[in-house]
């Protein structure tokens, strides 16, 4: 198959997120099995085409003033220059990157919709004041996914919200799980442990230092964990994406003024430096207000390395409490402090959650997702027929 991947994110020094990560290694699965695959990406930087791990990279000029219209418009076009029509053309929702696409009858039939977490959500969870600029972001956004011929959600969780959200039927959107293949990958690759950790024991946050990971509420429960455990250290990876208008870190440092010295730092990193740091780790804690499901999650749980996760979320379907890990109630303090002191205290009750751990990703392996995928795939390039008008089947957002 002709496959095109539509992603704004994608892994380098700038993009290191969730959706870069789905879309490399999604990518360079399906150019493994035999298929034709690109990507449209953005740079800063140069643009032009590059091949990696047998994928056709083709970076397209960020604008001095970048905008919805614009981008959308920018991919389209790098759409219709490709060698053929692909049979498959996916792009998440976010952002609303292949809206202009959705508008061509040509492209539409092709076109599936990946959701992440539509715009309008994620400023709800960051507290962040919701206007104009913010409603047209999540018109657009539906309005890719519902002239989309396919929908895909990796939770039934996003699934169910999206659906009862933006009125789409529930029907139209199939989940299909997000691979993982972290330690396969890395493990020959990966780099030293750095040496603020070597030789010690620490619990581990990674992924965005912001508010909707519930990295305010993990600050404010750390101080009675440290204080239980003099030779305990917890480690952030990730940049800071700051707090009601101030430093994450700051806001981390201010509730455990006592124990700064144990409290370790890293900017965002690439998955060779951030693969010891996993490996090295007791356990990972992830205290989302709400997630989809975080590749976070996922590769923890592939390093065999138990998972406090908040619950509500797309993480139910991934963490089984007292199986692999242990959930809590989201915006949660006392639990949240009452989960880590649990696990670390506890150390049969962690070797068995890391056993658990490597058992259950086993359903989550990229080659298997992968197949479910592409049988997606053929089902829609076979099938694939002109969609009712938008209006019939998305109504106004609720």
């Amino acid at each position: 198959m002709d496959i095109c991947f539509i992603s704004q994110e994608y892994p380098s020094e700038e993009n290191t997120g969730g959706i870069a990560t789905y879309t490399a290694k999604t990518a360079a699965a399906l150019a493994g099995l035999g298929h034709r695959v690109w990507v449209i990406t953005e740079s800063q930087g140069s643009h032009g085409t590059a091949i990696v791990d047998d994928v056709t990279v083709i970076s397209i000029a960020r604008p001095p003033r970048p905008h919805l219209l614009t981008r959308s418009a920018a991919v389209a076009r790098t759409i219709a220059h490709l060698p053929r029509v692909p049979d498959i053309i996916q792009a998440c929702e976010y952002r609303a990157e292949a809206w202009v696409a959705a508008l061509d009858p040509r492209l539409r039939r092709r076109l599936i919709t990946r959701l992440a977490t539509p715009s309008r959500l994620v400023y709800e969870l960051d507290g962040e004041t919701l206007g104009l600029r913010t409603n047209s972001i999540d018109r657009l956004e539906r309005l890719q996914a519902g002239r989309s011929i396919g929908i895909i959600s990796p939770t039934e969780a996003l699934a169910d919200r999206v659906s009862e959200r933006w009125s789409i039927p529930r029907s139209r959107i199939t989940v299909i799980r997000t691979g993982v293949d972290f330690r396969e990958r890395y493990a020959n690759t990966a780099e030293d442990l750095p040496g603020s950790l070597a030789g010690r024991e620490y619990i581990l946050y990674f992924g965005r230092l912001e508010e909707r990971k519930g990295v305010h509420v993990l600050a404010q429960a750390l101080p009675e964990v440290l204080r239980a455990r003099s030779d305990l250290h917890i480690a952030f990876v990730g940049n800071d994406c700051g707090y009601r208008g101030y430093s994450m870190r700051e806001y981390i440092r201010s509730h455990n003024r006592a124990f700064e010295e144990r409290i370790h730092f890293f900017d965002r990193c690439a998955a060779p430096a951030l693969y010891p740091i996993i490996k090295g780790c007791l356990f990972a804690v992830l205290p989302s207000l709400w997630e989809n499901l975080a590749n976070t999650c996922l590769e923890a749980l592939d390093l065999g390395k138990p998972v406090i996760a908040t619950s509500g979320c797309g993480f139910g379907e991934v963490i089984s409490d007292g199986c692999n890990g242990l959930l809590v109630p989201p915006n949660n303090v006392p639990e949240l402090a009452k989960a880590m002191s649990r696990l670390v205290a506890d150390r049969v009750l962690l070797g068995c959650l890391g056993r658990g751990a490597r058992l259950s990703i086993a359903s989550f392996a990229l080659d298997r997702t992968t197949e479910i995928l592409l049988d997606y795939y053929r089902d829609i390039a076979g099938g694939a027929s002109e969609k009712p008008p938008l209006r019939e089947i998305v109504g106004e957002p609720r």
